[in-house]
């Protein structure tokens, strides 16, 4: 007994080993980035593997990526066996077909050798701010910029002026992109300090007995959390709204007969049936809708998107690595879906939509089967780019920045105010950033009051960043909760749409736009608005008190205190008038 306490002691502090070299390995990329996207907003992702391309461990990074890098690296062995790799290589790789994500996340992956023998391998991947191609609506992979395949960046530890040189001709931003690149190849060389430690003070072999140890560790943790969900079936669905005119790389459209979204055209569902059985987890995609211009989705971006959701409600505190998928089962939609997406149809939304709205439907289903592990609907992060010449520079720049919402509320809890939800784990871009970088002036940012899911537990509210443009740009902005809201649950409202709203030099004002595709004058000021999250539970229960807070604080106005919650507050003073909240309540929850 006292040697099996050793070793898992042992096998616990050999995962926090794992753990801590990928997040160093985080730190060392963003630390050294150039463009903002990565070195405030922190959009990559890095992680430890075994030689098979098993993921050991990620830091707590983008849950995008959790299914992307390692399905990605078992299709670069196909092509670079471990034993034809060489000390000091590293492979670059954003090919969707192949498990990649869309191509700006572009990945890199090395071998690690002890004493000549390879041991592990480390890789990272983080979202470059261009990878070339349109700035506008893409239907075919082409438009979308530079697809490099598998292929040796550095190879026995020297760069590859050409194949650098290649990926900088075609790109708006080399500086950039040649910095992140760099940053994300010295993250590289501190996993290998970091793992060939750990082969000093294990030894090899002992590392690599305990890489698959705590494979089938986390395969247990995951089975024995699945074993405390009751048995049974659950399905939900979910659709997204799209604007774009159809072509021939769209799939079919539907109208829905669900009586809330009955006024609303052009959808796509997204469908999930999921069915618990013992210890195991079957996830079925079919229903889901076909191929659709720039929002398909590569199978390793569902399979993400999956085991992100399933990981969030079973066990979010199970080590990130692939032994806790081996008990999830997904079975793909037939044909050519959003949901798998094949050569040559674009990819450049997946990894905001459809992928967000995969986590929402997994997670409504969970909610029939245990409410308790559930959530409502959180926001849908919108997306904005911003590209074109600095004068300041005499560069070229592009800015991309998504946002962040209300998150769904809970059985017990309120749902968070403005944070990133579900697949986006990035931060904020600090203002001072933005407007010492690029030709931009940030006016606003602020949380917009009466946005959140009403409920006994309210969803969290969305915000508005409002951003003046200092040069003619050309601007993508889009948001998807612009009409299908985040949904509540158990009587709890849905949240606020989000949009898109466009005040011109000359003072006019658009707003309630799903996207904007446009050169825009300098001057013109464009305003994101983030949905708020789905509420949980009737209204009319929430407590008081905690309606008076909301009210204080600003986040509630008395109006909709009264109308939506049943409580009446005044103005001035803040109090509450109880003997006419208790009539106005008791009348509401009776008609």
């Amino acid at each position: 007994m006292a040697q099996l306490n050793i070793e898992l002691i042992r096998l616990n502090v050999i995962i926090n080993a794992l753990r801590s070299i990928s997040e160093e390995m985080g730190v060392t990329l963003t630390r050294a980035a150039y463009s903002t996207n990565i070195k405030d907003r922190k959009d990559c992702s890095c992680a430890v593997y075994t030689i098979d391309g098993d993921m050991v461990a990620q830091g707590e990074f983008m849950p995008i990526h959790l299914g992307v890098m390692p399905f990605a690296l078992k299709e670069i062995l196909k092509d670079y066996p471990i034993e034809e790799l060489n000390p000091g290589d590293i492979i670059i790789d954003n090919d969707p077909y192949r498990m990649g994500s869309h191509m700006w996340d572009v990945m890199l992956f090395a071998p690690i050798f002890y004493e000549q023998t390879p041991i592990a391998i480390v890789g990272n991947i983080a979202h470059h701010v261009d990878i070339g191609g349109t700035s506008g609506v893409t239907f075919e992979i082409f438009e979308e910029g530079l697809r490099i395949p598998p292929i040796k960046l550095v190879k026995k530890g020297e760069i590859q002026r050409d194949i650098l040189n290649l990926i900088l001709a075609n790109v708006r931003t080399p500086k950039e992109v040649k910095g992140d690149l760099m940053a994300q190849t010295a993250a590289i060389n501190r996993g290998k300090i970091g793992i060939k430690e750990l082969a000093e003070k294990y030894g090899p072999q002992m590392l690599s007995t305990y890489f698959k140890e705590i494979l089938n560790y986390s395969e247990r943790m995951m089975r024995s959390a699945l074993q405390e969900i009751p048995d049974g079936d659950a399905e939900f669905k979910d659709f997204i709204k799209v604007e774009q005119a159809p072509s021939l790389f769209t799939g079919q459209l539907e109208e829905t007969k669900l009586e809330k979204y009955k006024h609303i055209r052009n959808l796509i569902r997204i469908q999930a049936k999921i069915k618990k059985q013992g210890s195991d987890l079957y996830i079925d995609f079919s229903g889901s809708g076909g191929r659709f211009n720039g929002i398909n989705a590569p199978w390793s971006i569902t399979l993400s998107a999956t085991y992100y959701a399933v990981k969030a409600v079973v066990a979010p505190r199970i080590p990130t690595n692939s032994g806790s998928y081996r008990c999830i089962h997904v079975k793909k939609p037939e044909g050519n879906s959003i949901l798998n997406a094949v050569y040559p149809y674009a990819v450049r939304g997946c990894t905001s939509n459809p992928s967000q709205r995969i986590a929402d439907v997994i997670i409504g289903a969970f909610a029939q089967l245990i409410p308790e592990k559930s959530s409502a609907c959180h926001q849908d992060w919108p997306v904005l780019m911003i590209k074109g010449m600095n004068p300041r520079t005499n560069q070229y720049f592009s800015f991309v920045e998504t946002y962040a919402g209300g998150l769904g509320a809970k059985f017990n809890e309120d749902g968070i105010d403005a944070a990133q939800s579900h697949m986006s784990n990035t931060r904020n871009a600090p203002t001072e950033s933005i407007e010492q970088e690029y030709p931009l002036r940030v006016e606003e940012y602020a949380l917009i009051p009466n946005t959140e899911g009403a409920g006994k537990f309210r969803g969290g509210l969305g915000l508005r960043r409002r951003i003046t443009l200092l040069v003619d740009a050309h601007v993508l902005a889009k948001v998807q909760r612009n009409k299908l809201k985040p949904y509540g649950l158990f009587g709890g409202k849905d949240g606020h749409k989000a949009q898109i709203g466009i005040i011109t030099p000359q003072g006019s004002i658009t707003k309630g736009l799903p996207f904007y595709i446009q050169v825009a004058k300098a001057g013109t000021q464009i305003i994101i608005e983030s949905s708020g999250g789905g509420g949980w539970g009737n209204p009319l229960e929430r407590d008081i008190e905690a309606v008076r807070n909301d009210v204080i604080n600003g986040l509630v106005s008395p109006e909709r205190a009264l109308k939506v919650y049943g409580v009446k507050i005044d103005p001035e003073t803040g109090l509450v008038d109880y003997k006419e909240t208790k009539t106005i309540r008791d009348k509401l929850l009776s008609s």
